[in-house]
């Protein structure tokens, strides 16, 4: 038996942001989305996100962010994808990223609880696609339980930058998480159980076009069930896995500040 479905989203976005004396920065970011699969199913999604930004001295400050989910009910699709990108279980306060940043000319590092939507994935294109596994490739988001939105983890992140040239790397505890409670926080680092986890990629800026090419590597191997669920953390395979990936993002037309890119 073939089905079709078929579903509305409507979404609107509002952004506020302060600053202080000394630099201090104070922002918000609202998402509300409105879904209906044109049948009975409704559903109403809510992502708040507020950061801050404090210098500590020169060249340091205190970074924040925390996000907030609410929606009305559960999912409308069942879609493994996902086609919302700000669909969670309701939230209130999880940590984004909370920690230290240091920023010389050439380079920023960062020591704390951060999540890999921050850094990576993050271009003009695939920015679009920001939480969705369409932004962080599937290779990446759907094979490891890492600090991926709405999860984080204990981090220690830098960046170096030449001419055209930006490497980035992050380091993370191997299993992401975002709760309050004593084992569901994102400080816990527990690479016995949870594993490494490492990101890195290479960028070059050239006429307007970027290109990518970046690798993962996790001390662990997940398992999955014959349903495509990921076993906990404490049944994977004590190997190292990994992921990589080449792409570019080429302008093919501009006119009056707009833009057509090519991604491949």
């Amino acid at each position: 038996m073939k089905t079709t479905r078929r579903n509305i989203l409507l979404s609107a976005l509002c952004c506020i942001s302060t600053s202080m004396a000394n630099a201090q920065s104070f922002g918000g970011n609202y998402t509300t989305e409105w879904q209906w699969d044109m049948n009975k199913g409704t559903n109403w999604v809510n992502l708040l996100r507020l950061e801050m930004s404090v210098p500590l001295w020169k060249g340091g400050s205190l970074e924040a962010a925390t996000l907030h989910v609410a929606k009305t009910g559960d999912g409308i699709i069942d879609d493994w994808q996902g086609f919302s990108n700000i669909e969670a279980d309701n939230m209130f306060a999880g940590i984004a990223v909370l920690g230290y940043m240091h920023e010389w000319k050439a380079g920023h590092l960062f020591v704390g609880v951060r999540n890999v939507n921050e850094d990576f994935f993050t271009s003009d294109v695939t920015a679009l696609f920001t939480n969705s596994s369409c932004g962080i490739f599937p290779t990446i988001a759907a094979s490891y339980p890492i600090a991926n939105y709405p999860l984080s983890g204990l981090t220690v992140y830098f960046d170096v930058s030449r001419g055209g040239w930006t490497f980035r790397n992050s380091l993370y505890n191997g299993v992401g998480y975002n709760g309050w409670k004593h084992h569901d926080n994102p400080f816990i680092i527990n690479p016995k159980r949870d594993g490494i986890f490492n990101m890195s990629q290479l960028e070059y800026s050239w006429r307007g076009a970027l290109y990518y090419a970046g690798v993962t590597l996790h001390t662990r191997r997940f398992v999955f069930d014959d349903e495509g669920e990921m076993a906990p953390a404490d049944e994977a395979v004590h190997k190292t896995s990994c992921a990589w990936w080449v792409y570019g993002e080429q302008p093919v037309w501009k006119s009056d500040g707009k833009t057509i890119t090519c991604m491949a």
